[in-house]
């Protein structure tokens, strides 16, 4: 549950949900970044859960005590925890900003807690964010009626991978989709996708990739 309460009428930002297939609810953010760094948390496979607004933390800034919220808290397949900040990165230039995280991440590195902070330049990188764009509109469907882990081993049939096209003719392109979206089948999603795209069946199901 997120410590303070995030949509709200007040403020220049626009503000929303995100509907979650992963979390199975609404995840409430305060900006476009925001969104869409929820979005990677969304269709990363390593990331097991993710929270926002998850808990104030007391850091020190010079002599004096101050309170700090993170934008996100996600967990790994290895449960590791991760807490993140989200920014532009025109207000890291800003020299208070940089020496407010500064501190933030000190204190972070003091209890043995791993931060990051992410700007569009790691959010939205091309042609990777237009990939998730673009399946997370399949995602939303969820895995009904898509083949399980022992079908698709069968549809392989001894063969390394196959071609997005190849993928599409068996399953269709929305079941396709649907389980690149959820980890069970992987590709790079780092080059833009197309009939020629590598895809191959993540080993065990899933695969620790995390996109953020």
């Amino acid at each position: 549950m997120r410590v303070r309460k995030v949509v709200t009428r007040r403020g220049r930002n626009i503000r929303g949900y995100f509907p979650s297939a992963k979390l199975g609810r609404m995840v409430a953010w305060e900006s476009l970044l925001e969104r869409d760094a929820i979005l990677l948390a969304e269709l990363s496979p390593g990331v097991i859960r993710y929270q926002e607004q998850p808990e104030v933390i007391s850091y020190w800034d010079g002599h004096r005590q101050r309170d700090y919220v993170p934008d996100l808290a996600i967990t790994l397949s290895d449960q590791q925890l991760i807490h993140i900040e989200v920014k532009p990165s025109s207000e890291l230039a800003k020299p208070s900003l940089r020496a407010k995280y500064g501190a933030i991440a000190a204190h972070y590195q003091r209890t043995g807690t791993s931060f990051r902070i992410l700007t569009e330049l790691e959010i939205r990188r091309e042609p990777r964010f237009g990939n998730l764009q673009m399946l997370a509109v399949f995602a939303r469907h969820g895995l009904c009626q898509c083949p399980d882990h022992s079908k698709l081993v069968r549809l392989l049939d001894d063969r390394a991978s196959l071609a997005l096209a190849e993928w599409d003719d068996l399953l269709g392109r929305s079941t396709t989709f649907r389980l690149i979206a959820a980890g069970l089948l992987a590709c790079d999603l780092a080059q833009q996708l197309s009939p020629e795209t590598v895809v191959a069946l993540s080993q065990g199901g899933c695969h620790a990739t995390v996109l953020l």
